[in-house]
């Protein structure tokens, strides 16, 4: 369901101006999300699908991309009539995923210019945090479609001491290979909250810098 849109970004699309566009719904439950109102759809709609286009449309010349984000974009059904009137505008289009909806990935593609592919974990914790049975197994398969897919890509990974040390995050540039483009986040407990409410640590910039250049990662959010 799509939610709302932030109508300038310079963070969301890198090397691009853009606008953030946000849809509700996630089959994710993961502890330190903070977006939790959009996981669980508790928020109303402020804006429809015929706002957002009436908006990028005045926008032409001043933005040159969209970000689609959640949530999990792909659940929305508003999508399908959003991306090709996207792309139809002229602006290219990034896409936020779990990576367990490789069909719609797919079903996409000729209207995307960017993938976003979120990394939570290594296998083994991947169902513990996440709560979706499966998950692992279906983002392995996105993540081995991405890499052959053409487009540019990213992989992305938010990292706290709760679910991640050294080993673990080089357990995943191991499977992720050496040559893709993976971005350690560093993890921000939010002053409302995260999902299941609890508060979490974060490394210190300094570790997460280090952890960057063992990893050959870029580094972002650093505080």
């Amino acid at each position: 369901m799509l939610i709302n849109i932030e109508p300038f970004s310079l963070v969301d699309y890198p090397g691009h101006i853009a606008a953030t566009v946000f849809f509700a719904g996630c089959n994710f439950r993961c502890g330190y999300c903070h977006n939790s109102s959009l996981v669980l759809g508790k928020e109303k709609p402020q804006i429809t699908v015929e706002e957002v286009i009436d908006f990028l449309r005045e926008r032409k010349g001043l933005l040159e991309g969209v970000c689609l984000t959640g949530g999990e974009p792909l659940l929305s059904p508003d999508m399908a009539v959003l991306i090709p009137e996207i792309k139809e505008m002229g602006y290219k289009i990034k896409v936020d995923t779990n990576g367990t909806h490789l069909a719609q990935l797919k079903k996409y593609l000729p209207y995307l210019d960017y993938i976003a592919l979120d990394i939570k974990a290594e296998p083994e914790k991947y169902e513990q945090l996440t709560g979706c049975p499966g998950s692992w197994s279906e983002v392995e398969k996105t993540i081995a479609w991405v890499r052959q897919c053409g487009l540019a890509y990213e992989f992305r990974t938010t990292v706290l001491p709760a679910w991640h040390d050294e080993a673990s995050l080089t357990r995943i540039r191991l499977l992720l290979g050496n040559d893709a483009p993976w971005v350690l986040q560093q993890f921000r407990q939010p002053p409302h909250g995260v999902l299941d409410g609890k508060k979490y640590e974060s490394y210190p910039a300094s570790w997460l810098m280090e952890a960057g250049s063992k990893l050959n990662c870029r580094v972002r959010g650093i505080s």
